[in-house]
């Protein structure tokens, strides 16, 4: 936007100043289709591609990606220290298939801030509410909606359920849902004004119709098609025979609230092995911050080093010097002030002598991260050249081996970080070391992040609390 000066016949623009700081976005949201990522295994763990998603998204800087497809069973959660992204899921009973699925992946920065926990309504849709400045509340979905061959009355039922959540919303509180809705909307802006923007895409068909008329009843947006970029930043999916692309992931917000949308597009550098482009949503929303409650960290001491001549040595003689040195100079006897002191004479020279121990919560993903995320960078090098001349037929295999490489490497790492644990859970089994035999046991359990869903569905069922451990 600008203001405009006619000189003759030439036109110049004034460029107004820089937006100012209430113009930045404050929260960074995504919707990704991760069909071929995550695994379902029969021990109900998901396999370890959860990582590199989080890696995807830490570096878009993603505060919380609404994801769809996850294919996990139930309802549960899945913590990733090294990229700071927690995944929770809501899914199918393990009875059934596992399709469908939807999923948050949020940071872990951001956990603290929910007020409650995170709602899963069905296989297809999930849910979580979050305050904004100014006793402000915003409701955000992540849907995974049916296809084009799917039943009618499955499609509606779908509709029906969040037609009831949105109304469900209170009327303060600001709506946005994200996912694949498997639904074309076209680009007919004059008779879909204020749902539809004037930059949409390709053709509408009947369920882009029934999200048309779901956005009328509700008052929403869809802000894919409010901002003029090329189509490559609009299109998210490319159909596998026709090998067209298509407009099929959204991010709706209430209609009142589209000025604080401030960009949404399709970023085409990411890459995991799914068929769908991530869409990027900034939003001019604030988050809350809840008061920091003072508390004293607990810090451990480094008791192995002991084990060392060297060490064991220098604290004794430093525990020797500060014993002898208040026996001189203390005139009280008291048993209180003695013990008083010998603990202190024994704390300080332990901090001195030993250190402390740093606070790790490391799977093999994260001890391996400088090496992986090499790995990482040369397929992200491949994967740019392939997207800027997608009809070389070199670009294309080099791409795919790139990736193949990556996965084989990705497994020689994993089953070494595996074996070298083995040999030390065992060596610490034979020789008696029980304290290093457990923190073996809980690098290969632990650490791990409890969910507990407060939707009256999943009440009865049975809830997963997994790591990244694989």
């Amino acid at each position: 936007m600008g203001i405009f000066f006619q000189c003759g016949r030439t036109k110049i623009k004034r460029q107004r100043h820089a937006p100012t700081s209430k113009g930045v976005p404050k929260l960074t949201l995504a919707c990704w289709n991760i069909r071929t990522m995550l695994d379902s295994a029969d021990s109900g763990r998901p396999e370890h591609c959860s990582a590199l998603i989080a890696h995807e998204l830490a570096r878009l800087n993603i505060d919380i990606a609404a994801l769809s497809e996850v294919r996990l069973h139930e309802e549960g959660s899945l913590r990733e220290h090294g990229a700071g992204y927690t995944l929770f899921w809501s899914g199918k009973p393990r009875t059934e298939k596992h399709l469908s699925g939807v999923g948050f992946m949020i940071k872990n920065s951001i956990l603290p801030k929910l007020e409650n926990l995170l709602t899963g309504h069905s296989d297809r849709i999930i849910s979580l509410r979050l305050p904004l400045h100014n006793n402000q509340h915003v409701v955000i979905f992540s849907i995974y909606a049916p296809t084009l061959q799917t039943d009618p009355a499955e499609k509606n039922k779908f509709y029906a359920d969040l037609h009831l959540l949105t109304q469900k919303v209170p009327a303060d509180d600001k709506i946005i849902i994200l996912g694949d809705f498997n639904a074309r909307v076209g680009k007919n802006f004059d008779a879909w004004k204020g749902i539809l923007g004037k930059h949409g895409f390709g053709n509408c068909n009947d369920n882009g119709r029934l999200l048309l008329e779901f956005c009328a009843e509700q008052q929403l947006t869809i802000t894919n098609t409010i901002f003029q970029q090329k189509d490559s930043l609009k299109t998210t999916w490319m159909h596998p025979r026709s090998k067209h692309w298509h407009l099929i992931d959204y991010v709706l917000v209430r209609r009142r609230d589209v000025r604080n949308v401030h960009h949404t597009s399709v970023m085409p550098s990411t890459e995991c092995q799914t068929d769908h482009r991530l869409v990027r949503c900034k939003l001019n929303f604030n988050l809350k911050f809840k008061p920091k409650r003072g508390s004293i960290s607990r810090r451990r001491l480094q008791v192995n080093s002991l084990q060392s001549a060297t060490v064991r040595d220098r604290f004794q003689a430093n525990l020797q010097t500060r014993l002898e040195n208040h026996s001189t100079d203390s005139t009280d006897s008291s048993p209180e002030t003695i013990w008083h002191h010998i603990k202190n004479s024994i704390l300080q020279s332990s901090e001195e002598s030993l250190g402390f121990s740093l606070k790790k919560n490391k799977d093999w993903f994260d001890e391996n991260n400088r090496e992986i995320q090499d790995l990482l960078r040369k397929k992200r090098t491949v994967h740019q050249a392939h997207l800027a001349l997608p009809s070389c037929h070199a670009r294309k295999p080099a791409f795919r081996l790139a990736c193949s490489k990556l996965q084989q490497k990705l497994r020689d790492i994993q089953n070494k970080w595996w074996t070298d644990l083995a040999e030390k859970t065992q060596l610490c089994a034979d020789t008696g070391d029980h304290k290093g035999f457990y923190e073996a046991l809980k690098t290969a359990y632990g650490p791990t992040y409890q969910y507990q869903p407060c939707s009256p569905r999943l009440s009865n069922s049975v809830h997963h609390t997994t790591t990244s451990k694989v």
